[in-house]
């Protein structure tokens, strides 16, 4: 009767130890569930904050790329006629203006910095997160440190200075040659316009570059959001 006693203490006492370890386990899935769904809650979260970002870049950089455009042929245009010493046009006065002009980025990066301070890892594609780090830290450092050199540095160094010596800017978009009949002997002036041109249409082709790092990027986030959204 004592052991009959005793196996059935066992018998309980086991029962009970797979009760309590069921409960843990139970208790730890659904934890481990909650924590799923709160990091997917913050990754949803952040993708959409990286496609605010990325759709006004796409903004700022079609603009720039309008910019660099209208800059490097309009200088183009104007090097053209010094050399084949076009007699002077009202038309030109445009062209003229736009040589003074350059694009400049105003670049969103408050999601993918929030990112960076939460851990990239939250974010679960691979090759979202790839195409992210490539574009933020590698395109878009790149297409700032041209635009500097380029764009600016060049400009308010080099370029302005010439300009505002020889040309009168009437209105945005619209300057006139002091002298247009000493200008069609200018070398400086030219040659100033020239490389004007040149950088211009660089810049338009990194700005041209990032655009479509950004439109790539975007394409992946909807698509990764429109299949969470579908699940």
């Amino acid at each position: 009767m004592e052991k009959n006693k005793t196996g059935k203490y066992f018998k309980y006492a086991i029962g009970e130890i797979v009760l309590v370890v069921i409960g843990i386990l139970i208790a730890l899935s659904i934890n481990n569930w909650n924590e799923e769904r709160k990091l997917e809650t913050q990754e949803i979260k952040i993708l959409k904050e990286l496609l605010v970002n990325l759709r006004a870049d796409s903004t700022d950089h079609a603009s720039n790329f309008e910019w660099y455009d209208h800059a490097s042929k309009s200088s183009a245009i104007v090097v053209q006629s010094l050399e084949s010493r076009t007699p002077w046009n009202d038309t030109m006065a445009e062209h003229y203006g736009w040589i003074f002009m350059k694009g400049l980025a105003n670049l969103n990066t408050s999601a993918y910095d929030n990112l960076k301070s939460q851990g990239f890892n939250l974010i679960n594609s691979d090759s979202i997160r790839n195409a992210l780090t490539h574009l933020y830290s590698s395109e878009y450092d790149r297409y700032l440190k041209y635009e500097k050199e380029f764009s600016i540095d060049n400009s308010n160094m080099l370029v302005i200075p010439v300009l505002l010596k020889r040309l009168r800017m009437d209105e945005w978009w619209h300057a006139t040659p002091l002298d247009y009949e000493t200008l069609l002997d200018d070398v400086e002036f030219r040659e100033v316009v020239r490389f004007k041109g040149i950088t211009m249409a660089f810049m338009r082709g990194h700005c041209a570059s990032s655009l479509e790092g950004v439109i790539k990027l975007m394409r992946m986030i909807e698509r990764e959001l429109d299949k969470r959204e579908s699940n």
